[in-house]
């Protein structure tokens, strides 16, 4: 399980539309921030080096959701904020049922502005003959202090993307889950 802390400033974040929450089970008194996935950056989808038709496709994945609770620490006058993301994902003509490596991230917001970011890597398999995977992420801890200024905060779970693929996600919309 990775663990780390918001702390350092990376970059500006433009304007984020979300989809999906966590956290359904949190007492309602704590300043738990909101766990969501960047919806810019919620599919991804990858081809063969310099092509982008139908049988050059490796794959199409989504983040299909993220749960999870955020837990007092009085010990340490801290918030754990404990989730897991769930993915799934396409075997394309052109992967033959190899296995995925996709890329993601978890940022630390709060307003446009990029707290931390750590990057993650989910693995799918795809079994026997199947046409689609799915796996859930191992679990990830962050840690933010108690304090109602957590509540500002914001934990995006999305892919990470090249340009290209931003660009194909944002012309090739992909149904939600």
């Amino acid at each position: 399980m990775k663990r780390f802390r918001a702390a350092s400033i990376f970059a500006l974040l433009s304007p984020i539309a979300l989809a999906g929450c966590a956290s359904d089970s949190t007492p309602p008194n704590l300043p738990c921030p909101q766990v969501a996935v960047l919806q810019q950056t919620q599919s991804l989808t990858s081809f063969l080096p310099g092509r982008s038709d139908v049988a050059a496709q490796i794959t199409t994945a989504q983040i299909t959701g993220v749960a999870g609770a955020c837990i007092l620490r009085p010990e340490k006058h801290a918030l754990d904020v404990k989730f897991q993301a769930g993915f799934s994902a396409t075997n394309g003509p052109a992967n033959n049922g190899a296995p995925l490596n996709l890329p993601f991230f978890v940022a630390i917001t709060q307003g446009d502005q990029i707290l931390s970011k750590t990057d993650y890597t989910v693995a799918l398999k795809f079994n026997g003959n199947m046409s689609t995977a799915q796996t859930t992420s191992k679990p990830i801890t962050v840690e933010l202090p108690d304090h109602h200024s957590s509540t500002r905060i914001q934990i995006l779970v999305g892919f990470e993307l090249t340009p290209d693929q931003l660009s194909y996600a944002a012309t090739h919309p992909v149904g939600g889950p």
